[in-house]
């Protein structure tokens, strides 16, 4: 440690320090130098500890689970320890918290960043995190996105992508008041549109990504998520059929089961009947019949029956439920997927074709049903006119 500077008389034990000899003026180095002003979190790592300083007054204006951390063990105390976080990001956290900017390096990192957020309650930075992994949304780490936004967020099955809100009144200053709220505000809702986003983009590149050998490491509710979509874009759906054979499979073999043909279909339950059998042809359906039998020997008959001659067995032949199943694997699916939830510039309207716009509009006309007020009518075909001249 170094020690302060001291004169040759007080270095022999001399008196007084004489008058016109020097005084020093910076304290010691082992005194406490921030006055109260920094705070210091240690991280415990698995061989090492790492003290991380950061500014009291920023830390306690996050409002953050930082800020409880403080707060909780007293206005005296400088020190606290955290677990159980990486130390780089908690570094790059605790910055954020004092200038309010981040740097992401990958689309991994921001992922992690976003866990941290979570964690100590950083609304702010979940938002930012949120509209970052959309902007970089690809199709080779969308599974992994995906599958973040389960694990970390607990989000739950998206009923419909955030829209704007229904127009009751015909005159504009009625809507001026919900013009603001047509968007995601809170953490959930945006991490609710980027997994309409995250599924938006697999419907989009369906294929490339059923190749992905991320498919078979998902956990059956995400993988139900996926496959039960509409709007799957597939040349064929033995593509699909090949998905759900080669999953089957795989979970046999991390439950350690035999992987029989029934026990294969009891770890789909209801995703053998997701693919859309008789859009197929008979070549087709053999071939996949051949790789697993996802029907019953009753079902497969019956989808074999009208793809060879095209027999459509009268209704007071089928029951109520074979109808169904006639009409769900007869379902073609639609020609383009609908357009994202406008998160970033990635996910904007203007960057995707005139068609999946036109579809978009046409489904929400749809929804809001035959009669539509004059001037919402006007607004749709200026859109539309906007589109046209950008396009």
């Amino acid at each position: 440690m170094v020690q302060p500077f001291n004169n040759h008389r007080e270095a022999n034990g001399g008196g007084n320090r004489p008058p016109n000899g020097p005084l020093p003026t910076a304290p010691p180095l082992d005194a406490p130098a921030n006055d109260g002003q920094l705070v210091e979190f240690l991280v415990l790592g698995n061989k090492e500890n790492y003290a991380v300083h950061a500014d009291r007054k920023a830390i306690l204006d996050s409002n953050t689970g930082l800020a409880q951390m403080l707060t909780g063990g007293g206005a005296g105390d400088s020190k606290h320890v955290v677990r159980g976080v990486d130390r780089d990001n908690f570094v790059t956290f605790v910055r954020y918290l004092e200038t309010k900017f981040i740097k992401f390096d990958s689309p991994t990192h921001t992922l992690e960043m976003l866990e941290l957020a979570t964690r100590y309650q950083c609304r702010q930075l979940e938002i930012h995190c949120v509209k970052e992994l959309d902007n970089n949304l690809h199709v080779d780490h969308v599974l992994e996105v995906y599958r973040a936004l389960w694990f970390y967020n607990s989000i739950a099955t998206p009923k419909a992508p955030p829209k704007e809100p229904n127009r009751r009144s015909r005159c504009p200053r009625a809507q001026k008041g919900t013009a603001g709220h047509s968007g995601p505000v809170t953490p959930e809702e945006y991490f609710a549109a980027l997994l309409a986003n995250c599924l938006q983009l697999i419907d989009m590149h369906a294929e490339e990504v059923f190749g992905q050998e991320a498919m078979l490491t998902l956990r059956f509710p995400e993988l139900e998520m996926i496959v039960k979509r509409d709007a799957l874009q597939l040349s064929s759906e033995t593509v699909l059929v090949d998905l759900l054979s080669r999953w089957s499979l795989e979970d046999c073999k991390r439950k350690h089961v035999d992987p029989t043909t029934e026990n294969r279909r009891r770890a789909l339950g209801a995703l053998c009947y997701a693919p859309r059998y008789l859009t197929m042809t008979r070549r087709e359906f053999d071939a996949a019949r051949e790789r697993i039998e996802l029907l019953d020997p009753a079902e497969s008959q019956l989808v074999g029956d009208i793809l060879t001659s095209g027999m459509r067995r009268s209704a007071s032949n089928l029951t109520p439920e074979q109808q169904a199943l006639v009409a769900r694997f007869r379902a073609p699916r639609p020609d383009t997927p609908l357009l994202p939830v406008p998160l970033s510039a990635r996910s904007q309207p203007r960057n995707y074709p005139k068609k999946m716009r036109k579809a978009a509009e046409e489904a929400e006309r749809a929804r809001d049903g035959p009669k539509k007020g004059c001037c919402n009518r006007l607004l749709l075909n200026c859109c539309s006119v906007f589109a046209c001249i950008f396009d």
